[in-house]
Parts: C-alpha cells; structure tokens; sequence
C-alpha cells in the first residue's frame, strides 16, 4: 500500500532543498568517476593514494583510527566503500 502526501513548503525551502539535491548528485557523480581509478579493494599504499595523504599518515591512520580492513595471511586490503563510509563518518 502506497501513501500519497501533498506538503506545500515555503519557496525559500523547496529552493534551498532543490539546491542541496544538486549538490550531493554532483558530489557523487565526482566520486563515482575518481572511483573508477581505484579497485574495489585496494593495499595500503593505493588506499593512501585514494585518500590523497602520505603513506606514514596513512600507517598512524591504521594504528589510531578504526580504519576498516581485511587481513589475509599479513595483507591488509581496504574496501573503497567501507574507507568512503569511514570519511563520511569522520566528517564533522
């Protein structure tokens, strides 16, 4: 069962949501095509890559943030979806 809602919101509102929509498509959008670069998952030195910092942050990253990741025989792999969450949630 469907509900259909009629809200009528002020102009100044609808613009600003409307605005705020564009904004989050281009923002993906952006992502998407960088993304493309990266594997799905990726070693440390392609995840610091990805996240545009030095290896060494990356590493104190490792050891002082909850930075998902797999361990496999010793081989760290980060999946880019679950760093990309890690940002999201970091941001403030």
């Amino acid at each position: 069962m469907q509900a259909n809602f009629n809200l009528e919101l002020p102009i100044e509102i609808e613009n600003e949501l409307r605005n705020r929509i564009i904004e989050i498509v281009k923002n993906t959008i952006g992502t998407i095509k960088h993304d493309s670069s990266f594997p799905e998952y990726m070693d440390k030195k392609q995840c610091a890559e990805y996240l545009n910092i030095s290896r060494s942050t990356f590493d104190k990253w490792l050891k002082t943030q909850d930075i998902p990741f797999v361990l496999i025989n010793g081989s760290y792999r980060f999946k880019r979806s679950e760093i990309d969450k890690f940002m999201v949630e970091k941001q403030k």
